[in-house]
């Protein structure tokens, strides 16, 4: 049974002959490398933001879990507190409206990062997709190249047994 390691195997083997034989043009090792390199930045350039919006979604849920929690009243000067607990009932209404359209705001951003999330995450999912056909269209034309290669290699011979 063939597996795919023994398949990999066998043209490393001869990648390392044919490279040794001089059969590839100067720089092709590299030109490959760097275009693969290119494809897996493009694979993989969600991984970062996918990160950062997280933090960024899980940072607005935190702003506007604490824009319920009270200010507290205490005060380093002994007795000062029940002043700031005046003073704070006195502009209530005003900071109450001013935090309600904060987390107005907040919120709306909230649902931009989730919907930049869920879109970051389906583009991560086709471009994974996407790899998945290339590699598979890639090992199926190295396969038919290397057979159309022996099928060559083949004839080759059984002509200068003819001959």
């Amino acid at each position: 049974m063939v597996t795919s390691e023994s398949v990999i195997a066998v043209l490393r083997e001869r990648v390392n002959q044919r490279r040794l034989e001089g059969k590839y043009p100067p720089g092709l090792e590299q030109q490959l490398e760097a275009e693969f390199k290119n494809i897996m930045d493009v694979v993989h350039r969600g991984n970062d933001v996918l990160g950062n919006v997280q933090a960024l979604l899980n940072q607005c849920k935190q702003e506007i879990e604490n824009l319920s929690k009270p200010v507290p009243a205490k005060s380093r000067v002994p007795g000062f507190g029940i002043v700031h607990w005046v003073i704070g009932k006195i502009v209530g209404r005003q900071t109450f409206a001013i935090t309600s359209r904060v987390r107005q705001t907040l919120e709306t951003q909230q649902q931009v990062l989730e919907l930049l999330l869920k879109q970051l995450e389906i583009q991560q999912g086709a471009d994974v997709r996407v790899l998945n056909q290339l590699s598979h269209a890639m090992q199926d034309r190295v396969m038919m190249i290397d057979a159309l290669a022996q099928s060559v290699i083949e004839l080759e011979q059984k002509v200068s047994k003819g001959s």
